[in-house]
């Protein structure tokens, strides 16, 4: 793959992902739940261009020899099969939001905490 089409994949889904993180956190300032829905909706959506990502085969991972540091490509994969978990759990917390739960604000700190997480996964990757 080269390094072009791999940038544009994780450009594309870091920023995505900065503006999910950054409306789940507006929406504890502000107190408004729109903007915790539409964070989590952003998670969805990148969940749903991870899944593009990895069943797509838009990343191929070369070959590697015994003892070798695995690839970039593999590395990537494990943050977007990440971002697919996120987009799972923003679900979850989307549906307990709307069932008035007490839980619901679990699944929001996950976010925000793994998606930070995330986030700097992919900006290490993008800098090899």
């Amino acid at each position: 793959m080269d390094r072009q089409a791999f940038l544009t994949l994780t450009s594309t889904s870091q920023w995505i992902l900065f503006l999910g993180i950054g409306l789940i956190i507006y929406s504890w300032t502000k107190k408004k739940q729109i903007f915790q829905q539409l964070g989590q909706g952003t998670f969805f959506v990148l969940a749903l261009f991870a899944l593009w990502v990895i069943l797509g085969d838009q990343i191929t991972v070369p070959e590697i020899a015994n003892r070798q540091e695995p690839p970039v490509e593999a590395k990537a994969l494990t943050y977007f099969s990440g971002l697919v978990i996120a987009g799972v759990i923003a679900i979850v917390g989307f549906v307990l939001g709307l069932k008035k739960s007490s839980w619901a604000k679990f699944p929001n700190l996950f976010l925000v905490g793994g998606g930070l997480a995330l986030f700097f996964m992919v900006y290490e990757l993008q800098r090899i």
